[in-house]
């Protein structure tokens, strides 16, 4: 999507700062949907198959991107985008399937696996997009991206294994009073880092002197390297780390993201903004799986929902935030906010986490006296 600001301005019939807010809700609007109906998706898994539910969400989200490079109306890209959002949720279901045939000593490694094929997607789509864009027009990367769902579809259908659909149980509820509550913020905020920048680039590249043709190449690849490193680093930073030390390496994880954040403001130029930003998203990449494996095998579909909807939520939120702040304040602004926001919510998620080993030592405290009375 680097190349969707770009074609944003390009149709946009508004003044800069009017389409600088479209930008905003254009990019971000439709994952505030995707975060409403995750749990929805989630809950599903206990009325049908789970994969019959993927692919159906599949087929109609690459149709609904094929629509979008046939619209140069904004209000209707918009439109757009809130149903493509209303169908994104069913990546739950993805998760679900993931935490049903998993071990439990391998489900950090298998969630950091299907978050590392979704940043897979957002590093090889970013220099495709502004590539096509750039020399074949803006509606060459619609194109391409239906064709390469049908694809997809077809390897998906052939070799994904599918998991019956499971029989909801009535006594499991979201208990917010173990962490899910700041586990949700966490998985909020990590995203915000990896989605806040992309609806600013020409704003940012504008900066450096960089405009036109040579602008949108070098939006796509600045995205290109920072998320290749968010793959990497959350590939093999989840993968090593002990299930006993998680809460352990989140926490260094969010703080060294929160410095890095705050480090862009400072960069000289191009390449020292892209070297701390790749940095930066090879660190905080990591906190999202581990966030999930933290809770995921102790909830259901709905549960497992309701987490998954913090990644959505912070995939609408950091587009809409970045635009408003930087329209209506500056950049270290919005950098201050975001390095703020995670070292409190890493900081809550630690202390209600210390909280439920407290309550856990009590409990089995009590049931050994009780046994020692018996």
């Amino acid at each position: 999507m680097a190349f969707m600001p770009f074609y944003i301005t390009k149709i946009s019939p508004y003044r800069p700062y009017e389409t600088m807010i479209w930008i905003g809700l254009i990019m971000g609007l439709n994952s505030f949907v995707s975060a409403a109906v995750a749990p929805f998706w989630g809950s599903l898994t206990s009325k049908f198959r789970p994969k019959s539910l993927f692919e159906g969400a599949f087929l109609f989200n690459g149709i609904i991107f094929l629509l979008m490079g046939f619209t140069e109306s904004l209000p209707m890209l918009l439109g757009l985008r809130i149903i493509q959002g209303a169908l994104g949720g069913a990546s739950t279901i993805g998760l679900f399937m993931i935490s049903q045939i998993s071990p439990s000593d391998r489900l950090a490694g298998d969630l950091s696996l299907f978050q590392g094929s979704m940043t897979a997607g957002q590093l090889l789509g970013p220099p495709v997009g502004a590539y096509a864009a750039a020399h074949m027009g803006y509606r060459s990367p619609f194109i391409l991206s239906f064709l390469l769902v049908g694809f997809c579809l077809l390897l998906m259908h052939i070799y994904v294994v599918d998991v019956p659909r499971k029989a909801p149980n009535l006594d499991q509820k979201i208990d917010f009073n173990r962490g899910v509550l700041w586990g949700w913020a966490l998985i909020f905020i990590a995203t915000i880092h990896l989605t806040f920048l992309p609806s600013i680039l020409p704003y940012i590249l504008k900066g450096f002197d960089l405009a036109g043709e040579k602008a949108l190449k070098s939006a796509g690849f600045i995205m290109m390297a920072y998320t290749a490193t968010a793959l990497i680093g959350n590939y093999f930073i989840s993968r090593l780390t002990p299930k006993a030390k998680l809460k352990g390496v989140i926490a260094v994880l969010c703080l060294t993201s929160a410095f890095l954040q705050l480090l862009l403001f400072f960069s000289g130029g191009v390449i020292g903004f892209a070297t701390i930003r790749m940095l930066q998203t090879g660190a905080i990449a990591a906190v999202i799986p581990m966030a999930m494996a933290n809770f995921a095998s102790e909830l259901g579909g709905t549960g497992i929902g309701f987490l998954n909807s913090a990644r959505f939520a912070g995939n609408g939120f950091g587009p809409l935030m970045a635009t408003s702040v930087v329209a209506g304040s500056n950049l270290l602004t919005l950098y201050l906010i975001i390095a703020v926001s995670t070292v409190g919510s890493v900081l809550a998620f630690l202390i209600t986490g210390r909280k439920k080993g407290v309550d856990k030592t009590l409990l089995s405290t009590g049931e050994e006296d009780i046994m020692k009375s018996n």
